[in-house]
């Protein structure tokens, strides 16, 4: 084939290749939807993580493998289920109550992606604060719902903001 017809034939191409449908502009209602379906799964991954839910958090909550703050991965539903036990067992040592994110940032990047962010609490057994935290989660949406990919640890007057 000629140089001067390989230009135009690949310009073509690309023009032609269309884009996921991830990451296709969403409209205002359909946002609004999946901010509303992201709010839920966090009132309910808060319930579980607060009751120590390590099974149910491994199986409906994190994504496997799921991407720990130092870069490294947990590879099976059991290892994270352990990791979460692990973490939730420390913090009941220290007395602890359950967490929240009072003020959630619900960024929906597209139809499958998602950043949530803000300053979550954690409270202790005698109605005072165990500590405020910053926490930003990576979220993707699977055949099985929304799931937690990675959460990221910060200052808690810091969150990540969507328009």
């Amino acid at each position: 084939m000629k140089r001067w017809l390989s230009i135009p034939l690949m310009a073509a191409a690309l023009l032609a290749v269309e884009a996921p449908a991830e990451a296709q502009p969403l409209d205002a209602a359909a946002r609004q939807a999946l901010r509303a379906e992201l709010d839920a799964f966090f009132d309910q991954y808060y319930a579980w993580y607060s009751a120590g839910a390590a099974d149910e958090i491994a199986s409906h909550a994190y994504n496997v493998p799921y991407v720990l703050g130092d870069g490294s991965a947990l590879g099976t539903r059991d290892e994270v289920s352990r990791w979460v036990a692990e973490a939730w067992a420390r913090l009941d040592a220290q007395g602890y109550a359950g967490s929240d994110m009072p003020d959630r940032n619900i960024c929906v990047l597209g139809a499958g992606s998602a950043i949530v962010s803000g300053r979550g609490v954690r409270r202790h057994r005698d109605g005072g604060l165990l500590g405020e935290y910053g926490w930003t989660y990576s979220l993707v949406k699977t055949g099985d719902g929304w799931r937690i990919v990675s959460i990221f640890g910060h200052d808690p007057a810091l969150a990540v903001r969507c328009p």
